[in-house]
């Protein structure tokens, strides 16, 4: 396990269980906090829950994890939550990809790691390709070439107003924080009155996309004291 090749992010929620933590290769996660924004910012191969059958609503955390990331979820818990089919199938309803005995050996743990990282990969490789070009709604984005178009109209962006339209369109109508968003396009830890920071690159933004059409700048939605998502209205969804 120590000498895997994959880059897995783990959080246990019981002290016990941490004891398997220092036989994993992996990132820590003290608390659920830490999880949700580890999984925003950072790229893994496969998340390791550890939990007890009902302390938290696991399914819950699971689904919200769902609206990041679709991260491989392996659960780990006790061999008497494992009789319980019916909490089973609600982690995996909520989008568990395998659900394990805690004391499961090492050997089997990095077996269903290596299996599900591989297909991750697989599909982040898929993925990448297909979001080398961007179509949504008017707007086009050439990631490759880093060129971006309206209607068939170019546009000139600074490289983060690029990066951040980006960010957004690749993953429309998720909503990214302040702290995400000046961390993903600044590539630095938020510092000082980032807001202001951002939202002078939005109204840039928003203007230069107004100048080719009027109302284009609405696609960049601002969500009140969180952040800011990528979302088209029924006028610019039409081509």
């Amino acid at each position: 396990m120590k000498d895997t090749k994959y880059k897995i992010l783990a959080y246990f929620d019981n002290q016990s269980y941490r004891k398997l933590f220092n036989e994993i290769n992996s990132d820590y996660a003290e608390n659920l906090q830490i999880l949700l924004h580890n999984l925003s910012l950072f790229s893994y191969d496969v998340l390791i829950i550890g939990v007890i059958l009902y302390k938290e609503n696991i399914s819950n955390i699971i689904s919200a994890i769902r609206k990041i990331t679709q991260i491989p979820i392996i659960i780990l818990t006790d061999a008497s939550s494992l009789l319980c089919m019916s909490w089973k199938k609600e982690l995996i309803y909520a989008g568990a990809d395998c659900v394990m005995d805690i004391n499961s050996t090492i050997e089997e743990v990095d077996l269903q790691i290596f299996s599900l990282a591989r297909r991750n990969n697989k599909q982040k490789i898929t993925q990448k390709q297909s979001e080398t070009m961007i179509n949504k709604g008017k707007l086009v984005m050439d990631h490759k070439k880093h060129k971006v178009f309206w209607n068939n109209v170019a546009l000139h962006l600074t490289r983060q107003e690029y990066n951040f339209l980006y960010l957004l369109a690749v993953t429309p109508m998720r909503v990214y924080t302040f702290e995400q968003i000046y961390q993903l396009v600044w590539k630095d830890y938020s510092v000082g009155d980032i807001k202001n920071i951002i939202w002078c690159l939005v109204k840039r933004l928003r203007k230069k996309l107004n100048v080719v059409e009027d109302g284009a700048g609405n696609c960049i939605v601002s969500v009140r004291d969180i952040g800011y998502k990528f979302e088209l209205n029924n006028e610019n969804e039409q081509q």
